[in-house]
């Protein structure tokens, strides 16, 4: 018997357009319906904010004070797939993750997701994240949520 993964976490991402991205971002309260029926998060309480990213913020590591938490990207200057400006920036918290030789497999190995006008990642409130420096020329609008 091979061992597939030994602490499954479950990050949600998709990406909302259209009437669904205007619904959640001109109605926050209702994010909760952009997630799958069985995500354990839809049914509890959350709250919000809108954060604008300028040219030059980054931030270091975070996590949430809530069991879940989640990031929309409401819009975005530039918006390159290849491009790493103002990318979320998923990390492993395992002891010692960052320190095995070959990283990713599946141990040590940030996920990068670049943050495009609608993208949502829900994540455990307990796993650190940090979002990578914006380009100077560049600016990014984000709804970030919490459960409460």
């Amino acid at each position: 018997m091979s061992i597939s993964s030994l602490w499954p976490t479950v990050i949600h991402t998709t990406v909302l357009t259209g009437a669904d991205l205007t619904r959640v971002t001109t109605e926050p309260a209702r994010l909760p319906e952009a997630l799958p029926d069985a995500h354990p998060g839809r049914d509890l309480a959350w709250t919000w904010r809108t954060e604008r990213w300028e040219g030059g913020f980054h931030a270091g590591l975070r996590h949430s004070p809530g069991t879940w938490c989640a990031l929309l990207v409401i819009a975005a200057r530039a918006a390159d797939q290849e491009d790493p400006s103002g990318a979320l920036i998923l990390h492993d918290p395992r002891a010692g993750a960052a320190n095995v030789g070959l990283p990713g497999l599946p141990w040590g190995r940030p996920l990068t997701l670049p943050t495009r006008p609608g993208l949502l990642a829900i994540t455990p409130g307990w796993l650190p994240w940090q979002i990578a420096p914006v380009r100077a020329d560049d600016e990014r609008t984000i709804l970030t949520a919490h459960t409460t």
